[in-house]
C-alpha cells in the first residue's frame, strides 16, 4: 500500500488535522481551548533523524539535547559511508551508550551497503515503513513509531509505547493507572486516522502537567 495522501509537515497541516480530530472527539477541542495548538513535532529524516530519535530514547529531554549537540557535531553532515566505518567506542565517547552507538552505525552500514533506504520509506504505508525500520538492528517499535510521526509526518502513526503519550492518555481519560502498551490501541481507535495529532496533544498535556507538578 502507498502512504496516505495527507502528511503533517507544517503547523497549518497540524491545525487542519486538529480540526478533523475535534470532530471525532470533542474533548480535544476543550483541551485545545485550554492549552492551544500543540508543538509541531517534525525533524529532518534520514540517518540524522533516526540518530536523533535513538539518542533521546529513555533519557530526559535535557540530557538528550546535551548529548545530541555533541553527536550532531561529530556526525554532521551524516555521510553514511564515513559513519559506517566508525568504531562504536568512538561514537559512544560523545555520551551515547554502546547500544545506541551501535544502532546508529548499523543503520549507516545498512544504507551504505544498499540493504536499506531511508528515501524509500516515503513510498510505504505506515506498517510497511515501520517494518522496514525494524529490520535495522537496534531499532524497535518505539523508535519506528517516533520516526513515522516526527520524520515522515504520518497523520495516523500511534506511538503506543511512548511513556509520555501513555501518561497523557491516563490524564485525558482520567484513568486510575497509566495504560499498558497493549491497551493503548483501544484508547486511540476512535481517533483514527488522526492518531498522531492526538499524540501531539497528549504530549502537550503530559508536559503541562509536569510543569504544574514542579511549579514552573
Amino acid at each position: 500500500m502507498r502512504q496516505p495522501a495527507f502528511t503533517i509537515n507544517t503547523i497549518d497541516d497540524l491545525a487542519a488535522g486538529a480540526e478533523a480530530l475535534f470532530e471525532l472527539d470533542p474533548r480535544f477541542r476543550v483541551l485545545h481551548e485550554q492549552n492551544g495548538l500543540p508543538r509541531l513535532r517534525r525533524r529532518e529524516g534520514g540517518l540524522a533523524g533516526l540518530a536523533h530519535i535513538v539518542v533521546g530514547q529513555l533519557i530526559s529531554t535535557k540530557a538528550a539535547n546535551s548529548i545530541w549537540a555533541r553527536v550532531e557535531t561529530a556526525l554532521s553532515p551524516f555521510d553514511v559511508a564515513r559513519i559506517s566505518e566508525m568504531q562504536v567506542s568512538d561514537l559512544a565517547s560523545h555520551g551515547l551508550t554502546r547500544a545506541k552507538a551501535t544502532a546508529i552505525i548499523n543503520a549507516a552500514r545498512a544504507e551504505n551497503e544498499g540493504a536499506f533506504s531511508f528515501e524509500l520509506l516515503a513510498g510505504l504505508d505506515d506498517d510497511g515503513a515501520a517494518a522496514e525500520l525494524k529490520k535495522l538492528r537496534g531499532v524497535g517499535q518505539w523508535t519506528a513509531d517516533i520516526y513515522l510521526v516526527t520524520c515522515l509526518g504520518r497523520c495516523d502513526a500511534w506511538p503506543a509505547g511512548d511513556l509520555a503519550v501513555r501518561v497523557g492518555v491516563q490524564l485525558f481519560e482520567q484513568l486510575g493507572d497509566v495504560p499498558s502498551i497493549a491497551d493503548m490501541p483501544v484508547h486511540a481507535e476512535r481517533w483514527r486516522p488522526w492518531r498522531a495529532v492526538a499524540a501531539c496533544y497528549l504530549w502537550g498535556l503530559y508536559a503541562s502537567n509536569r510543569q504544574r507538578e514542579v511549579g514552573i
